[in-house]
């Protein structure tokens, strides 16, 4: 088949709040722009790479975010497609096939495992009036487990249940495994942040811990997308705590407003950002499962705040889509095979508490354990 890539449009025309067409099928892919008996995937990448409909977008959750319902990839049924990557592919196989000195493409499938340390400790660092308000709703509803749970917490006699570090470090060595990164919320004790006390020793040991035997992210609290004084102090607590410069960043409750909190990343001097994804399903976000730089629209270039787009997520799957541990795996192995097909990054993303194992969250380290296997290179 003959290469034809023709414009689709100006790139300068980009901006949030303009019309897409809908997608078409060619050669069998679908793309936005065709042009003639060809496709435009320049223009296409860039429409969903530069998150513009992000920034066009008016619907939003209780939560301030952009419904998914609002995005090109969601309302056209291509979230299950890393359509940007097969749009790549196929280009280089063709220009291939046109020069057959040209080097295969050099992709492999790669894991990398992020971790939104919600809570850090479960039943430790707590303050005393929540120990016992908290302790007191576990007797009125008859938790009896809970209650002598966290007494024998309290007391030393067994280590708190959220205490999962060691065999979170332990996932790095794993040769399926490229990446550990652990994001922690420096701040408790508000409707929506439920962290630990971020002195409390074993809090500030497991910290240490993650950043020499894995990698740590800042996860800061939930105000931060709108206050930039709040992101600030938890970026100071977490780097004063670990003795080094944090770069890489994940927005709590996946809150940001764009491009504003990019913007203020990038000017903070973060490198990384993982808060692409969604909340409420499993799917590629901008259609692709390969880390790429945020671009400015207002300065019309590339920045050197790389996006990693994620995946999966566990919370997605029990909480939205009341997915058991038991069936996980069904939804997430289609999720696997395509990044597999584009020899992509599969970045998934699991919480603490799920990986406590404990609870009503029992089974979820199995689902990690089954992710690993069947994301093997």
């Amino acid at each position: 088949m003959a290469l034809i890539v023709a414009p689709a449009f100006d790139l300068a025309e980009v901006r949030p709040g303009m019309t897409w067409p809908d997608p078409t099928l060619v050669d069998g892919l679908p793309v936005i722009h065709p042009v003639g008996t060809g496709h435009d995937p320049f223009a296409d990448a860039f429409l969903l790479l530069s998150l513009v409909d992000e920034q066009g977008a008016k619907e939003r959750d209780a939560h301030g975010r952009v419904l998914p319902s609002a995005l090109y990839v969601v309302r056209h049924q291509l979230s299950q497609l890393a359509v940007v990557d097969r749009w790549a592919l196929r280009l280089a196989d063709r220009l291939r096939a046109m020069y057959p000195a040209l080097p295969p493409a050099q992709r492999h499938l790669r894991h990398v495992i992020t971790v939104d340390v919600d809570n850090g400790l479960n039943y430790l660092g707590r303050p005393l009036v929540r120990q016992v308000a908290a302790a007191s709703r576990d007797l009125l509803l008859g938790r009896w487990r809970a209650v002598a749970e966290r007494m024998r917490v309290i007391m030393g006699l067994t280590p708190d249940p959220f205490d999962r570090y060691e065999r979170i470090i332990a996932l790095r060595e794993r040769p399926e495994v490229d990446r550990v990164i652990a994001f922690l919320l420096m701040r408790g004790g508000g409707t929506y942040d439920h962290a630990c006390d971020h002195l409390h020793p074993r809090f500030r040991d497991a910290a240490r811990a993650l950043h020499t035997g894995a990698e740590v992210g800042l996860h800061p609290s939930y105000a931060s997308s709108t206050d930039g004084r709040v992101a600030r102090e938890d970026r100071q607590r977490l780097e004063t705590i670990v003795g080094s410069v944090v770069t890489t960043n994940r927005q709590h409750f996946l809150r940001w407003e764009l491009p504003g909190t990019l913007m203020e990343l990038k000017d903070a001097g973060f490198t990384e950002d993982h808060t692409l994804g969604f909340a409420d399903r499993l799917g590629f976000r901008a259609g692709t499962c390969t880390p790429f730089p945020f671009y400015d629209l207002n300065d019309d270039r590339p920045t050197a705040l790389m996006l990693w787009p994620f995946a999966t997520m566990d919370s997605a799957l029990h909480d939205r889509m009341a997915v058991p541990a038991p069936q996980a795996m069904a939804h997430l192995g289609p999720v696997i095979d395509e990044v597999r097909g584009v020899g992509g990054t599969l970045v998934t993303t699991w919480h603490d508490r799920f990986l406590s194992d404990s609870g009503s969250w029992r089974g979820w380290w199995a689902v990690l354990e089954q992710t690993i296997r069947a994301a093997r290179p």
